[in-house]
């Protein structure tokens, strides 16, 4: 796989973990509403997520090494990444219907660090561990084939998300749904839904037939 399209799977894939409602937009929200002004809020949604990159880019690394000892049990860990992008694309789903109806709300804490909130919504958040190990785990693989430089340029392409997101709902100060609207917001969900049954087939279909449909 060349650079260019290791790019292009991680940022099709990404959305779909980073912009779903979860602890860790709740923890931006919450730094958000606590700060006063966009540029505060805004400050307090980096914390939170250089808090996320803390844990996240060494259980990245982590699994990277593991999964270079992986490469026996190709087809079944594609079964369990199918099986993994359905169960998320469902939760996702779910939360979309449930956001153009109005009943999506994304809670409210009171976490006096945005940084240690970041780290702890992280590393407590069991779909965040089980979502690399399993659905990012075919994009960790292919970074790690690829060298430093594929680990270097996966990474990025996945955590710009990451802080673009959570620095935007803090600083909206409330919850996603008012970026876009109840139903903007909803529709993105499905539409990620969609997107990450796309990639659980394409990874199925790699590992059993050769080919690659996206």
């Amino acid at each position: 796989m060349s650079l260019l399209a290791l790019v292009a799977q991680t940022i099709m894939i990404t959305p779909s973990g980073a912009l779903s409602p979860g602890p860790l937009t709740t923890a931006a929200a919450a730094a958000g509403a606590s700060s006063s002004g966009l540029p505060r809020g805004a400050s307090a949604g980096l914390r939170v997520a250089a808090g996320h990159m803390a844990f996240e880019l060494p259980y990245v690394l982590a699994l990277g090494y593991i999964s270079a000892l992986l490469g026996a049990f190709e087809r079944p860990l594609a079964v369990v990444t199918l099986a993994s992008a359905a169960f998320f694309a469902y939760l996702i789903a779910r939360d979309g219907v449930r956001a153009m109806r109005g009943r999506l709300e994304i809670g409210k804490s009171s976490g006096k660090s945005a940084f240690a909130s970041g780290v702890v919504f992280t590393g407590a958040n069991p779909y965040f561990l089980l979502w690399w190990a399993t659905v990012g785990l075919p994009l960790v693989s292919q970074a790690f084939s690829l060298g430093p430089t594929g680990i270097a340029v996966m990474y990025a392409s996945h955590v710009w998300m990451d802080y673009a997101w959570l620095a935007l709902i803090a600083a909206i100060g409330g919850g996603a749904s008012k970026v876009v609207g109840a139903r903007g917001y909803g529709l993105l969900l499905l539409a990620l839904a969609a997107l990450l049954l796309l990639f659980g087939a394409n990874t199925f279909a790699s590992a059993f037939f050769g080919i690659s449909i996206i």
